[in-house]
């Protein structure tokens, strides 16, 4: 994954974030992990560029993981771009 890739990948979590209701709820549980995750990947994705840059193969390797973990788990669940 490229540094464009990843900032490509976050514009898309922060348009998903700004599309977000604020408070209006009460929320469902699913809808709940689904923000979770999606707040984690972006933290993934924080962690990977770090990791990049500072030329950290394991450390990017272990993120790069998770972050094809969560997108397994919210592609069937949520049509996420």
């Amino acid at each position: 994954m490229t540094i464009r890739e990843i900032r490509n990948e976050l514009e898309k979590i922060y348009k998903e974030r700004k599309s977000w209701q604020g408070g209006k709820g009460p929320f469902t549980e699913p809808a709940i992990r689904q923000r979770e995750l999606i707040l984690i990947k972006q933290q993934i994705l924080y962690r990977i560029e770090d990791a990049k840059l500072l030329k950290d193969k394991g450390e990017e390797c272990f993120n790069l993981t998770l972050y094809r973990a969560i997108n397994d788990y919210l592609s069937p669940l949520y049509s996420y771009p």
